[in-house]
Parts: structure tokens; C-alpha cells; sequence
């Protein structure tokens, strides 16, 4: 792109960044690394400070990021945009704490101004590479005679380079908007355009919405889009709240007045899922305290309850005036709690966390109590199945469980455990009462059996409904193509009969060379086939010796893993050979098995030809679960129809 011939007095090299040595590093790179949310609230702010109504943010979300240039962040917004003289002087002017130069704390449409170290400028490059911005002021420039676009980029190679020394700017172009290169904006405004993203992962798109809503408290007139979806405050679903709408008010001595809501969820706010337990500050309508407990410590009543706490603060002394103090810390993420109002407000923090977690645990005991005496139907079928004596032995449970913090599902988890056990019980009661059965009662005798069919048949349909389970997951791993190590073998270790219902695990993740020795005593002789790990070593019926190999989920197997796996069948074979000790363990047979998710058309001829020497068998991950999950199927179903037969009346003895 070619710029604009500048007017006399104005030439690009007055664009400079100051800065002084790793600031960039610093206060941009590893302030923000990894953390697009800030990064992206500090663009949102300056829209704020420039008096915006509007802020576009795009965005890729729900997929992964690249370095590829099409892959963008934009930050588009209708404020007032900037001046040659305000980039200049202003913008690229690195701490430049705005309030105090100006003298106002002010924006000139009367918003309190909520950027104040002259830093956020920087959070771009803790995501990217590339900084571009396009600024349009309003008005006529006079040197231009009409409004001017201003359009530069920042490169985090260039300014790390720079050292002590002001970095020149690149600038694209600077003229008059009419004229503008293709791609520059073409109204009043700052759009900001990040190049050369870091991240790799995918950012969830729910999940970041509702991160970012956090970061302020929206408020009328100022408008903020995600890829076109407005950013809204977020909706708390909270089983008790304080006060019940709006905001209470209370003073922290020595600093000044706040204003906050605590609130209870009906389940654990789990973080990993994008909720957010703890009490959010903010000051200027911005975070300025991530979510915190004020660093409450043990022996709290209701402690438990932290899982489930909730709400915001909202406190402006902490951010005062033009010339006041600052008790924020840099990156705007947290406070200043070493200094005196810092740790004025830590203790009123914590009184007001200890009072509302005792609180939540009366209110938490007197719902539970409730809940116990109204436990879910399944519950109640299944205590009423019961012995009488065992009833009484469930009723007493229930009510020494019902002041436990735990919720109400994990209760019943529990409760559904302990009467499972009560239920095996009563089996070994049923089999005491068959040996001392008088066999010419064929009546009792014939309902005795029926009752330790029907319990039998229900503790085996638990086993068989929990395999399936195992089933399923082998298959969401399959279909996501999950890594053999650590994530496909943890897993058929722990379900073995997984690999094959007849066989028993007998090593898992081995050299063979250390399988031989351990086993037979020969020592390694370093040959080719011993070094290598196999997945899982395993004995089948008639004594057969099976070596299995498992691939990564969706990985094709090659001519070469065929090969593979009949070479650790060889080493074994081969070193097996070589056993004197007539005491020795001997085996009737040795396999080796592959398991992938299909096989490559070039390796088919040698699958083949291993399969009819009965050396290497081959299978897919699909026909393993299809097999696994037809024969538990079938079993399920024959046990229900046994386990849900309507018990007789058990009498008591």
C-alpha cells in the first residue's frame, strides 16, 4: 500500500513507539500469554474510554488458531478515534498515564475513565505478533482538509529489537478516508486488527462469551458483539441470593463504601466448565479483582459451600480521580492487597464470606432434611424390597447422612451404594434360609429361589450396565482419534475383557526383553524386537500367550506395524527356545495381535498370510466394541427381565 503525500511538518518517522527495554515483553507478552480474554477487555476498554456505543469483536472460536494470515482479531469501535498529533503523542506513548496529563478522570462524553497506566496497548501482542491499527478522528484535518484515516501496524520482532530506542512504526497509510487502500475503514472510529495469532487451541465459544461478560458491568449505550452475538450480563442460576435484587451497600473502614451481591448455586460452580466460583470486584464498570475468597483460610462453618458462592463487589476507591490512588494491580487483574486498603478490604471480605457461608449451611441443613425424608422413587422401590430389619438398617442411614455436606445427587449415589450392599446381604441371608429349608415345602423352597434369582440377576446387571459404560468411552476414543499411550491403554487396562472376554491381563506397556527376563530369567541380548514396548501381554485359554499392539484411534495399520508385531511373537518364540529348566512356565501357543481402526489395502497381503500361520491377528477398534457391546447386550437384557420381577413379600424370621 502507498501513503498518502503527508503535509509539510508531518513525515512517518514521528511515529515512534517510546518504550524502555522489555517493557513489550513484560506488560504485553507475558502478561497476556494465553490469555485472549483480558487481552481482547483491554481493546474493549479504550473503545469504552473513547466513548464508543458500539464495539464489534471478531474472532475464531470453536476451532483451532493458526499463523495463518487470514485468521484474524478485530476490534471495531465508533468512538472518537484518534488525531495525527493523539497516535503521536498519545497512543504510542507507552505509560502514559492519561488522567494526570489531561487532568481529568473523564472522557469528553463524561464516562469515568477506566484505562489509566498507558500499558493496554500492549495486551495485543500476549496473543499475536502483529498489532494494526486504523484510527479515524472526527472533524476536518486541516493539513488534509478533510477527515483523516490513520493506518499503521506494530510488530513484536521489531520492538524487541528496539531495546532502549524508540521503534519506527510501519505505517500504512495516512490520508483522507475517501482515498483510503482497500480494507481501511471508511467512518469515525478505531478498529484494531491482530495478525499472527499465538494460540493453538480451540477457545470454546460459550465459554469465552461468558468470560468476557464478567470482565465488565455492562451498562446502557455501550454495546459489545462477539461475531455478531451481543455480549450480555450474565445470568446467575442461584438457589438463594443476597440481597434478593439489586445491590446491598456497606462501608470498609479507613476506605470507603462498596456495593455487592453474594449468591448460591443449586450445584458446584465447576470451573473447568467455564463457571466461576468466588466474588468478582470491579471498579469503573471493569474488573479489577478476579474471582476471589479473599483468601479465607480452614475451619470455616459451611466451607463446603465455597463451591457454590458466588457475586460481585463493586468498589471506585480503589481506582480514585485523576491524582488519587490506585490500588490495582498492572495487568488490571487483581489488587493491591499488601497495601492498608488492600488489606482493610481483605478482612471485610472475609467477615462477609464467613457470614453468608454460615448462612448457606443453616439453609443447606434444613433442605437437606427435607430432601432425605423425600428421596427419589428408585430409593424408595428399592428400601421397600428390603427385609424388614433392613429397612430399619436404611432408614438409619438416611438420617445419619442427612446434616453431610454433599449434593443431593452424591447423596443418593451413596444412599443407591448402600442399599445395593444391603441387597447382596439379603442374597446371603436368601442362600442361609435354602440350606435349612425343608425340601418337602416345595412351596417356600420354590420362593426362596426365586428371590436369590431375582437378587442375583440385579447385581449382575449392575456389572453388565457399567461395562457398557466401558464400552461407550472406547468408542468416544476411537471416534476422536485418541493416542494409544496413556489414554487408550490406561483405559483397557482398566477393563481388560475389553481386548477379549476369555483372557487375563498379564502385563501392561512392556519391553519385551524385560517381560523375558522377568519371566523366564534370560538375560536381554539386545536383539531387535525385545527393545520395543508391547501394549499388552495377556494369557488365553489352553495356556496360548497373546501380545497385543493397539494403534491410536483412527490410525490406518501399515504393512510395517504387521511386521512389527510378528516380531515381538519371533522374540519371544525364539527366546522361549532357549529354556532348559524343566520347572519352567511353558505355554501352548504364542500371538501377536494389532488392533487399528482399518487396514491399509497394501497391508493385506501380509495380514493375511500372518492370520492363516495363526502368527499375527488383525482387528478393527469398530469390531472390537461391536463385539464387546452385542455380547453385554444380550445379557442385559435376559437379566432385566429377571431383576425386574415384582419380589414377593419377604418375611422376617
Amino acid at each position: 500500500m502507498t501513503i498518502n503525500k503527508l503535509p509539510q511538518g508531518r513525515s512517518a518517522s514521528d511515529l515512534v513507539l517510546t518504550f524502555a527495554g522489555n517493557v513489550v515483553k513484560h506488560l504485553g507478552v507475558q502478561m497476556y500469554a494465553g490469555r485472549p480474554v483480558p487481552a481482547i477487555a483491554e481493546l474493549i476498554s479504550n473503545a469504552w474510554d473513547a466513548d464508543a456505543r458500539t464495539v464489534r469483536v471478531s474472532l475464531p472460536l470453536s476451532k483451532p488458531w493458526t499463523e495463518d494470515s487470514l485468521q484474524t482479531i478485530q476490534v471495531e469501535d465508533d468512538g472518537h478515534g484518534m488525531s495525527w498529533e493523539m497516535v503521536r503523542d498519545a497512543y504510542l506513548d507507552v505509560g502514559r498515564d492519561r488522567r494526570s496529563v489531561e487532568g481529568t478522570d473523564r472522557s469528553p462524553g463524561g464516562r469515568r475513565l477506566q484505562g489509566r497506566k498507558g500499558i493496554g496497548k500492549l495486551a495485543g501482542f500476549g496473543i499475536a505478533d502483529i498489532v494494526e491499527v486504523q484510527t479515524a478522528a472526527a472533524g476536518i484535518d486541516k493539513e488534509f482538509g478533510g477527515p483523516v484515516l490513520i493506518w499503521f501496524r506494530l510488530a513484536l520482532d521489531e520492538l524487541k529489537k528496539a531495546g532502549r530506542q524508540p521503534s519506527a512504526v510501519d505505517l500504512v497509510y495516512a490520508g483522507l478516508i475517501e482515498q483510503a487502500p482497500e480494507g481501511g475503514r471508511t467512518e469515525r472510529g478505531t478498529t484494531v486488527i491482530l495478525r499472527s495469532l499465538h494460540g493453538k487451541r480451540a477457545i470454546n465459544k460459550e465459554q469465552f462469551m461468558r468470560s468476557m461478560s464478567r470482565r465488565f458491568l455492562l451498562q446502557p449505550g455501550f454495546r459489545v458483539t462477539i461475531n455478531g452475538d451481543d455480549l450480555e450480563a450474565e445470568d446467575f442460576p442461584l438457589e438463594w441470593r443476597y440481597p434478593e435484587t439489586g445491590w446491598a451497600h456497606d462501608e470498609v473502614p479507613g476506605c470507603g463504601v462498596v456495593e455487592y451481591w453474594v449468591g448460591f448455586s443449586g450445584k458446584p460452580l465447576k470451573q473447568d466448565e467455564g463457571d466461576l466460583s468466588g466474588l468478582l470486584i470491579y471498579t469503573r464498570q471493569k474488573v479489577s479483582q478476579e474471582a476471589t475468597f479473599f483468601e479465607i483460610s480452614g475451619g470455616v462453618t459451611g466451607q463446603h459451600g465455597l463451591r457454590y458462592m458466588c457475586g460481585m463487589i463493586k468498589a471506585e476507591w480503589l481506582d480514585e480521580g485523576a491524582m488519587g490512588s490506585d490500588l490495582i494491580a498492572t495487568h488490571r487483574g487483581s489488587i493491591a492487597w499488601e497495601s492498608p486498603q488492600g488489606h482493610a478490604l481483605q478482612e471485610w471480605g472475609q467477615a462477609l464470606v464467613r457470614k453468608h457461608l454460615r448462612e448457606w449451611a443453616e439453609r443447606r441443613s434444613r433442605t437437606r432434611k427435607k430432601q432425605v425424608m423425600e428421596v427419589s422413587a428408585r430409593v424408595k422401590a428399592k428400601i421397600e424390597r428390603l427385609a424388614p430389619a433392613y429397612q430399619r438398617v436404611a432408614e438409619r442411614f438416611v438420617e445419619n447422612f442427612k446434616d453431610v455436606e454433599m449434593e443431593p445427587s452424591e447423596f443418593e449415589e451413596l444412599l443407591l451404594w448402600f442399599l445395593d450392599a444391603l441387597e447382596n446381604a439379603t442374597l446371603r441371608n436368601i442362600i442361609d434360609k435354602l440350606r435349612l429349608a425343608d425340601r418337602t415345602d416345595l412351596r417356600r423352597f420354590d420362593e426362596l429361589l426365586e428371590r436369590m434369582e431375582i437378587r442375583t440377576a440385579a447385581t449382575l446387571l449392575q456389572i453388565i450396565e457399567s461395562n457398557l459404560a466401558a464400552i461407550d468411552a472406547l468408542e468416544d476414543m476411537h471416534g476422536v482419534d485418541a493416542r494409544e499411550r496413556d489414554v487408550l491403554s490406561k483405559h483397557l487396562a482398566r477393563n481388560p475383557w475389553l481386548i477379549h472376554p476369555s483372557w487375563m491381563l498379564h502385563r501392561v506397556e512392556s519391553r519385551v526383553a524385560t517381560w523375558v527376563r522377568e519371566e523366564f530369567g534370560l538375560a536381554d541380548e539386545g536383539a531387535r524386537g525385545g527393545r520395543d514396548r508391547a501394549d499388552f501381554i495377556c494369557l488365553g485359554v489352553g495356556g496360548t500367550l497373546h501380545i497385543v499392539e493397539i494403534k491410536r484411534g483412527r490410525h490406518e495399520a501399515t504393512n510395517e506395524d504387521i511386521l512389527q508385531a510378528n516380531k515381538y511373537r519371533e522374540y519371544i518364540e525364539r527366546r522361549y527356545s532357549e529354556l532348559n529348566d524343566p520347572e519352567a512356565l511353558r505355554y501352548g501357543n504364542i500371538q501377536s495381535h494389532l488392533i487399528a481402526a482399518r487396514l491399509r489395502d497394501d497391508a493385506s497381503s501380509a495380514a493375511e498370510a500372518f492370520r492363516a500361520k495363526a502368527w499375527v491377528f488383525f482387528t478393527t477398534w469398530e469390531d472390537l466394541i461391536e463385539r464387546a457391546q452385542h455380547t453385554h447386550a444380550q445379557f442385559r437384557d435376559a437379566l432385566r427381565k429377571v431383576a425386574e420381577t415384582s419380589l414377593p413379600e419377604e418375611a422376617e424370621d
